[in-house]
């Protein structure tokens, strides 16, 4: 079995990779006057559709309000249940949840590193 630093040098090595590989395509599609014709007429669809969207919200101001605070309040209780279920994770206790569709739930880890 490979150690850590292993895996992650190989990890590190193929985003070098990819990187290159990326800033090289980026580089072609630079070149490309169709490409830049299709990015500007993209922009412009963009920026209409972010007009439209801001008209719709400040039409409904009431409804626009109550969706950031129903995404405030999810997003608090993902935290929430993310510290429940490590909680229950840690003292061994079986984590599960059954929706109402009697479908079963189970939570998935991961882990990251991050700098120290």
């Amino acid at each position: 079995m490979p150690s850590i630093e292993e895996v992650y040098k190989r990890m590190e090595t193929n985003k070098k990779k990819l990187r290159d590989i990326r800033k090289m395509m980026t580089d072609e599609l630079e070149h490309s006057a169709r490409y830049k014709e299709i990015q500007e007429e993209t922009k412009a669809l963009r920026e209409e559709r972010k007009g439209i969207q801001n008209e719709v919200e400040s039409a409904n101001s009431g409804e626009a309000a109550q969706m950031s605070d129903l995404k405030l309040e999810i997003e608090t209780d993902k935290e929430l249940l993310s510290d429940l279920v490590m909680n229950k994770f840690m003292e061994n206790e079986n984590v599960e949840i059954v929706d109402e569709y009697d479908n079963r739930w189970v939570p998935q880890f991961s882990v990251k590193f991050k700098r120290d």
